[in-house]
């Protein structure tokens, strides 16, 4: 299935903004356990019908995206991935130092926020050079 796309279309379907988009949908998936655990069904429910509308946009975005994005898409997710381990990393070091003994999953779910976070801000970083 191809769209024809104009200029405007092409600039906006990033391996980037995807890459980006699919590393808030594993922040989301991981902060499930969070809140299971803390038997949140409020705040669990949300995040679950938010990741679900998340995949149908990561979805839709592939099936849009340009071929020439999509081969780029595999160097921005293992940069992704690399940022998210690094992120665990940091703050699994930051809770072992600090000597707060928090739940697995709540170090989890941070790790993946500020994995996230050193992705976007290394990849607008690079763009702007």
């Amino acid at each position: 299935m191809t769209v024809q796309q104009g200029p405007a279309a092409s600039r906006a379907l990033t391996a980037t903004r995807w890459s980006t988009l699919l590393g808030l949908w594993v922040v989301m998936l991981v902060s499930l356990p969070r809140y299971w655990l803390l038997h949140d069904p409020t705040r669990l429910w949300l995040l679950a019908i938010l990741a679900a509308a998340v995949t149908v946009a990561l979805i839709g975005l592939w099936c849009l995206m340009a071929v020439a994005e999509r081969q780029r898409c595999r160097g921005a997710v293992g940069h992704l991935v690399v940022c998210l381990a690094i992120g665990g990393l940091l703050i699994s070091a930051w809770h072992w130092v600090d000597v707060a003994v928090d739940h697995w999953a709540v170090v989890l779910s941070q790790g993946a926020a500020l994995g996230l976070l050193i992705h976007v801000v290394l990849r607008l970083w690079r763009r702007r050079r």
